[in-house]
């Protein structure tokens, strides 16, 4: 039997209204269609001295809250690792709520079942992103006042590699390297970091578009410098502007260009930007942070106005992907 043709009319403009009504709460846009990223806005607070850190029992350091599957609390888990922060911050791993929306905190945290609740006992009660990753200090009395520290990942990892007690002592922002690392960060940040998702979200063709040029543009910037300054983005070490851009890559095979649409060249035409990327999965215990199925179930269950069968498609394995 053939569907009326304005049955099939209808049915495109109400799911077109639907989709966009969805993509108002999951992804805002700027007037052109182009997805914009909500900032994290917040108070700045004092980070504790490495006296007041080593007069603190165990339960009560800061605690770093990263979710597996975001590739912003995934550039904070790395920074943890690579600088060795465990004896004086505490690592959390919320889970993602695909039903809720939200960030699941299992077990509790300071009696908090989810990062919305903990936001508020840090005292963020008009924050309506509770976001990943989050860095807060419940203080170093039973009485303390927990605060949040930072949840801005740019800054964030800045706030890791200085922080007063660590088992590394590699600088990941040194003085040398630092006019280039805010050079990479305003490229990579808006192009790569953001750009996926301007792909992934774009409400029409020409955003769409717009976000793929400029993305593969940044890439192949990106792939010139290391082949003939690397082998990491600043010439012989590496820094914070490698952890930032490693999150976005590492999830290219399995997220970004089958449901992101980042279709436009295949990674693998990128040689020198893979042999980099290898490079960084094999450093300390960075190919732990790295948990593929996680990112495939987490995206593809949570996105629902760019997956509404929320069928999780099958992918290649981490190590196949890694060893190309």
């Amino acid at each position: 039997m053939t569907i009326p043709k304005i049955f099939v009319q209808a049915a495109r403009q109400i799911w077109s209204f639907e989709w966009k009504v969805l993509m108002n709460g999951l992804a805002p846009s700027d007037p052109s269609g182009s997805y914009k990223r909500p900032r994290n806005l917040q108070k700045k607070v004092q980070i504790p001295t490495k006296e007041n850190l080593r007069s603190r029992d165990s339960n009560r350091m800061p605690g770093l809250i990263i979710g597996k599957s975001c590739p912003w609390a995934h550039r904070a888990w790395m920074l943890y690792e690579i600088k060795g922060l465990k004896k004086s911050i505490n690592l959390h791993i919320a889970q993602v709520d695909n039903a809720g929306g939200r960030w699941i905190l299992d077990p509790p945290i300071r009696g908090c079942k989810d990062l919305q609740e903990l936001y508020r006992k840090c005292g963020n009660y008009q924050s309506r992103r509770a976001t990943v990753p989050m860095l807060f200090d419940p203080g170093n009395e039973p009485e303390s006042k927990s605060r949040l520290i930072n949840n801005e990942s740019a800054e964030l990892v800045e706030i890791l590699n200085n922080w007063p007690i660590y088992d590394n002592a590699i600088d990941l922002n040194p003085t040398k390297y630092q006019e280039k690392i805010i050079n990479w960060q305003n490229l990579i940040q808006e192009n790569i970091n953001n750009g996926v998702y301007k792909c992934g979200f774009a409400r029409n063709q020409k955003a769409y578009e717009k976000a793929s040029e400029n993305l593969f543009s940044v890439l192949n910037i990106i792939e010139e410098n290391l082949q003939s300054n690397g082998p990491w983005l600043c010439g012989e070490n590496l820094s914070i502007a490698d952890i930032r851009l490693f999150p976005t890559l590492i999830r290219w095979e399995a997220i970004y260009h089958p449901l992101f649409k980042c279709s436009n060249k295949s990674i693998k035409s990128f040689p020198h930007i893979i042999k980099w990327r290898k490079k960084v999965f094999n450093i300390n215990n960075i190919n732990k942070t790295c948990d593929i199925d996680t990112w495939r179930k987490d995206y593809f269950g949570a996105l629902f106005p760019l997956n509404p069968s929320n069928i999780v498609p099958k992918g290649e394995d981490i190590t196949t992907i890694i060893n190309y």
